[in-house]
Protein backbone atom coordinates (compact mmCIF):
# COMPACT_ATOMS: atom_id res chain seq x y z
CA UNK A 1 0.00 0.00 0.00
CA UNK A 2 1.16 3.20 -0.74
CA UNK A 3 2.21 5.36 2.37
CA UNK A 4 -0.25 8.12 2.48
CA UNK A 5 0.91 11.38 3.89
CA UNK A 6 4.44 11.41 3.74
CA UNK A 7 7.58 12.90 1.42
CA UNK A 8 9.17 10.68 -0.52
CA UNK A 9 11.77 10.39 -3.58
CA UNK A 10 9.95 7.89 -6.35
CA UNK A 11 11.55 6.82 -9.96
CA UNK A 12 9.49 7.75 -12.97
CA UNK A 13 7.94 4.69 -14.37
CA UNK A 14 6.39 5.59 -17.35
CA UNK A 15 4.45 8.84 -18.86
CA UNK A 16 0.70 9.67 -19.80
CA UNK A 17 -1.27 12.28 -21.01
CA UNK A 18 -1.83 13.18 -17.79
CA UNK A 19 1.20 13.28 -16.33
CA UNK A 20 4.28 10.43 -14.88
CA UNK A 21 3.28 7.75 -13.04
CA UNK A 22 5.88 6.81 -10.43
CA UNK A 23 7.38 3.60 -9.28
CA UNK A 24 6.32 2.87 -5.48
CA UNK A 25 7.51 -0.58 -4.44
CA UNK A 26 5.20 -2.94 -6.18
CA UNK A 27 2.53 -0.13 -7.07
CA UNK A 28 2.42 3.37 -9.21
CA UNK A 29 1.16 7.12 -8.22
CA UNK A 30 0.34 9.68 -10.40
CA UNK A 31 1.74 13.09 -10.60
CA UNK A 32 -0.19 15.17 -12.75
CA UNK A 33 1.32 16.95 -15.56
CA UNK A 34 1.38 20.52 -13.83
CA UNK A 35 3.98 19.67 -11.23
CA UNK A 36 6.08 17.18 -13.66
CA UNK A 37 9.75 19.02 -14.17
CA UNK A 38 9.62 19.89 -18.18
CA UNK A 39 12.84 17.72 -18.82
CA UNK A 40 11.83 15.05 -16.91
CA UNK A 41 12.30 11.17 -18.40
CA UNK A 42 11.87 7.86 -17.21
CA UNK A 43 14.30 6.86 -14.25
CA UNK A 44 14.48 10.08 -12.92
CA UNK A 45 14.15 10.46 -8.77
CA UNK A 46 11.46 13.03 -8.42
CA UNK A 47 10.73 14.44 -4.44
CA UNK A 48 6.92 13.97 -3.64
CA UNK A 49 4.31 14.66 -0.97
CA UNK A 50 1.73 11.71 -1.45
CA UNK A 51 -2.15 12.12 -0.30
CA UNK A 52 -5.37 11.08 -1.77
CA UNK A 53 -7.26 13.42 -4.46
CA UNK A 54 -11.37 13.93 -4.33
CA UNK A 55 -12.00 10.21 -5.25
CA UNK A 56 -9.87 9.00 -2.40
CA UNK A 57 -7.25 8.07 -5.26
CA UNK A 58 -3.43 7.86 -3.97
CA UNK A 59 -1.78 10.63 -6.10
CA UNK A 60 1.57 13.00 -6.07
CA UNK A 61 2.69 16.52 -6.05
CA UNK A 62 5.85 18.16 -5.70
CA UNK A 63 4.44 21.22 -3.35
CA UNK A 64 5.41 20.74 -0.12
CA UNK A 65 3.31 20.31 2.95
CA UNK A 66 3.43 22.15 6.32
CA UNK A 67 3.95 18.83 7.93
CA UNK A 68 4.06 15.22 7.69
CA UNK A 69 2.17 12.39 8.80
CA UNK A 70 3.35 11.42 12.39
CA UNK A 71 4.05 14.84 13.14
CA UNK A 72 2.48 18.17 14.77
CA UNK A 73 1.93 21.73 13.01
CA UNK A 74 -0.35 24.56 13.54
CA UNK A 75 -2.12 25.28 10.70
CA UNK A 76 -5.21 27.77 9.33
CA UNK A 77 -8.61 26.70 9.35
CA UNK A 78 -10.12 27.90 5.54
CA UNK A 79 -13.56 26.39 6.02
CA UNK A 80 -15.90 23.96 8.08
CA UNK A 81 -18.88 22.05 7.93
CA UNK A 82 -20.69 20.19 10.84
CA UNK A 83 -18.34 17.40 11.19
CA UNK A 84 -15.24 19.56 11.58
CA UNK A 85 -12.81 21.98 9.53
CA UNK A 86 -10.62 21.91 6.56
CA UNK A 87 -7.25 23.11 7.06
CA UNK A 88 -4.73 24.17 5.04
CA UNK A 89 -1.83 22.21 4.82
CA UNK A 90 0.11 24.01 2.09
CA UNK A 91 -1.09 21.53 -1.34
CA UNK A 92 -3.63 21.83 -3.39
CA UNK A 93 -6.24 19.50 -1.09
CA UNK A 94 -6.89 20.59 2.52
CA UNK A 95 -6.56 18.02 5.07
CA UNK A 96 -9.81 17.43 7.22
CA UNK A 97 -10.26 17.76 10.83
CA UNK A 98 -13.44 16.34 12.57
CA UNK A 99 -14.27 17.67 15.70
CA UNK A 100 -17.69 17.73 17.54
CA UNK A 101 -17.46 21.40 18.05
CA UNK A 102 -16.50 22.97 14.77
CA UNK A 103 -17.80 26.18 15.62
CA UNK A 104 -14.87 26.79 18.41
CA UNK A 105 -12.42 27.52 15.18
CA UNK A 106 -13.23 30.83 13.47
CA UNK A 107 -12.26 31.27 9.73
CA UNK A 108 -8.73 32.28 9.66
CA UNK A 109 -8.19 31.03 12.93
CA UNK A 110 -5.63 28.37 13.96
CA UNK A 111 -5.24 25.36 15.48
CA UNK A 112 -2.34 22.77 16.94
CA UNK A 113 -3.43 19.22 14.69
CA UNK A 114 -1.61 15.43 15.00
CA UNK A 115 -1.53 14.78 11.10
CA UNK A 116 -2.34 10.88 10.73
CA UNK A 117 -4.20 8.59 8.47
CA UNK A 118 -8.72 7.20 8.76
CA UNK A 119 -9.81 3.91 8.11
CA UNK A 120 -9.33 4.94 4.27
CA UNK A 121 -5.81 5.49 4.22
CA UNK A 122 -6.63 8.99 4.07
CA UNK A 123 -4.94 11.83 5.88
CA UNK A 124 -6.59 13.18 8.51
CA UNK A 125 -5.71 15.64 11.44
CA UNK A 126 -6.42 15.04 14.66
CA UNK A 127 -7.64 18.21 17.12
CA UNK A 128 -6.37 16.76 20.68
CA UNK A 129 -2.50 16.57 20.18
CA UNK A 130 -1.58 15.71 23.83
CA UNK A 131 -1.86 11.75 23.20
CA UNK A 132 0.53 11.83 20.57
CA UNK A 133 3.27 14.28 22.54
CA UNK A 134 6.01 12.54 24.46
CA UNK A 135 6.71 12.78 28.24
CA UNK A 136 10.62 13.11 29.16
CA UNK A 137 10.70 9.43 30.48
CA UNK A 138 13.02 7.93 27.86
CA UNK A 139 14.80 10.94 27.31
CA UNK A 140 16.15 11.81 30.72
CA UNK A 141 19.76 11.45 29.53
CA UNK A 142 19.29 13.50 26.67
CA UNK A 143 17.71 16.34 28.66
CA UNK A 144 19.40 18.40 31.24
CA UNK A 145 17.62 21.55 33.29
CA UNK A 146 18.80 24.61 31.31
CA UNK A 147 18.88 23.33 27.89
CA UNK A 148 17.47 25.27 25.70
CA UNK A 149 14.70 24.07 23.37
CA UNK A 150 11.49 25.16 20.95
CA UNK A 151 8.49 25.64 22.88
CA UNK A 152 5.03 25.80 21.01
CA UNK A 153 2.42 26.98 23.63
CA UNK A 154 -1.20 25.41 22.50
CA UNK A 155 -3.40 25.18 25.71
CA UNK A 156 -4.09 27.34 28.39
CA UNK A 157 -4.96 25.92 31.55
CA UNK A 158 -5.60 27.19 35.51
CA UNK A 159 -1.80 26.35 36.15
CA UNK A 160 0.00 28.13 32.68
CA UNK A 161 0.31 27.01 29.05
CA UNK A 162 0.27 23.21 28.21
CA UNK A 163 3.72 23.27 25.21
CA UNK A 164 4.68 21.16 22.73
CA UNK A 165 8.71 20.69 23.38
CA UNK A 166 10.93 20.70 20.23
CA UNK A 167 7.94 19.26 18.19
CA UNK A 168 7.47 15.75 20.06
CA UNK A 169 7.37 16.64 23.65
CA UNK A 170 4.83 17.79 26.48
CA UNK A 171 6.16 20.85 28.77
CA UNK A 172 4.16 23.16 31.19
CA UNK A 173 5.11 26.65 31.28
CA UNK A 174 3.75 28.51 34.50
CA UNK A 175 1.34 31.46 34.13
CA UNK A 176 2.72 33.02 37.46
CA UNK A 177 6.14 32.88 35.40
CA UNK A 178 5.37 34.62 32.42
CA UNK A 179 6.04 38.34 32.46
CA UNK A 180 5.46 39.20 28.79
CA UNK A 181 2.80 38.67 26.04
CA UNK A 182 2.84 34.88 24.70
CA UNK A 183 0.66 34.09 22.05
CA UNK A 184 -0.59 30.45 21.18
CA UNK A 185 0.45 28.67 18.49
CA UNK A 186 3.59 30.90 17.85
CA UNK A 187 7.02 29.00 18.35
CA UNK A 188 9.30 30.55 20.86
CA UNK A 189 12.42 29.64 22.76
CA UNK A 190 12.70 28.16 26.12
CA UNK A 191 15.08 26.20 28.51
CA UNK A 192 14.18 22.86 30.67
CA UNK A 193 13.69 23.94 34.13
CA UNK A 194 12.64 20.23 35.71
CA UNK A 195 12.02 17.42 34.45
CA UNK A 196 10.47 14.66 37.09
CA UNK A 197 10.82 11.39 37.45
CA UNK A 198 7.34 10.50 36.05
CA UNK A 199 8.44 12.24 32.91
CA UNK A 200 6.57 15.56 33.28
CA UNK A 201 8.69 18.69 32.65
CA UNK A 202 8.33 22.45 33.95
CA UNK A 203 9.69 24.75 31.06
CA UNK A 204 10.78 28.38 31.49
CA UNK A 205 11.15 31.61 29.21
CA UNK A 206 14.25 32.10 31.11
CA UNK A 207 17.49 30.12 31.99
CA UNK A 208 16.45 28.80 34.92
CA UNK A 209 20.03 29.24 36.65
CA UNK A 210 20.57 32.60 35.74
CA UNK A 211 19.03 34.96 37.99
CA UNK A 212 18.13 38.67 37.99
CA UNK A 213 20.47 40.66 40.40
CA UNK A 214 19.02 43.47 42.76
CA UNK A 215 20.39 46.08 41.13
CA UNK A 216 18.64 45.13 37.81
CA UNK A 217 14.99 44.66 39.89
CA UNK A 218 15.84 47.88 41.53
CA UNK A 219 16.30 49.79 38.19
CA UNK A 220 13.72 48.62 36.94
CA UNK A 221 11.07 49.73 39.75
CA UNK A 222 12.67 52.89 39.21
CA UNK A 223 12.31 53.42 35.50
CA UNK A 224 8.41 52.12 35.98
CA UNK A 225 7.74 55.19 39.02
CA UNK A 226 9.48 57.86 36.53
CA UNK A 227 6.87 56.19 33.96
CA UNK A 228 4.19 56.80 36.61
CA UNK A 229 4.37 60.14 37.79
CA UNK A 230 7.17 59.15 40.58
CA UNK A 231 3.78 57.28 42.31
CA UNK A 232 2.94 52.99 42.84
CA UNK A 233 -0.04 52.07 44.53
CA UNK A 234 2.04 48.73 45.25
CA UNK A 235 3.30 47.81 48.11
CA UNK A 236 4.87 44.49 49.86
CA UNK A 237 1.12 42.83 50.81
CA UNK A 238 -0.01 43.52 47.51
CA UNK A 239 -1.27 40.83 45.26
CA UNK A 240 1.32 38.79 42.96
CA UNK A 241 -0.88 39.48 40.03
CA UNK A 242 -0.99 42.85 40.34
CA UNK A 243 2.70 43.39 40.58
CA UNK A 244 3.34 41.29 37.36
CA UNK A 245 0.58 43.08 35.49
CA UNK A 246 2.49 46.90 36.06
CA UNK A 247 6.18 45.37 36.74
CA UNK A 248 6.46 42.18 34.90
CA UNK A 249 8.35 40.54 37.57
CA UNK A 250 7.53 38.25 40.14
CA UNK A 251 6.28 39.14 43.78
CA UNK A 252 9.52 37.94 45.13
CA UNK A 253 11.68 40.26 42.72
CA UNK A 254 9.64 43.09 43.36
CA UNK A 255 10.02 42.62 47.49
CA UNK A 256 13.88 42.44 46.77
CA UNK A 257 14.02 45.34 44.85
CA UNK A 258 11.91 47.37 47.44
CA UNK A 259 13.93 46.49 49.86
CA UNK A 260 17.25 47.58 48.40
CA UNK A 261 15.55 50.78 47.20
CA UNK A 262 14.29 51.69 50.62
CA UNK A 263 18.07 50.56 52.28
CA UNK A 264 19.69 53.18 49.64
CA UNK A 265 17.10 55.99 50.53
CA UNK A 266 15.84 56.18 47.03
CA UNK A 267 11.86 56.19 47.64
CA UNK A 268 9.25 56.51 50.26
CA UNK A 269 6.93 53.37 51.44
CA UNK A 270 3.36 53.86 52.64
CA UNK A 271 2.53 50.25 54.05
CA UNK A 272 -0.61 49.14 52.29
CA UNK A 273 -0.78 51.68 50.40
CA UNK A 274 2.41 52.44 48.13
CA UNK A 275 5.45 53.78 46.85
CA UNK A 276 6.81 56.97 45.48
CA UNK A 277 10.41 58.09 44.49
CA UNK A 278 12.24 60.42 47.58
CA UNK A 279 13.07 63.61 45.77
CA UNK A 280 16.93 64.18 45.37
Amino acid sequence: MIEIGICKELKIARFTSAGAYLQSGQEEVLLPNKYLPRDAKIDDKILVFLYTDSQDRPIATTLMPKAQRGEIAVLKVVDKNNFGCFLDLGIAKDVFMPSKSPYKYPLGSQVAVFLSIDRENRLLAKENIKPYLSNFCEKLKNFRVGFKVKILPFRITPLGYECVVNGVNLGLLYKNEVFKELSLFTECEGFIKRIYTNGKCDLSLNHPKKKSSKAQESKKILEILCQNGGILNLHYDSNPEEIQLVCAMSKKAFKRALSLLLEEDKILLKPKVGIALKES
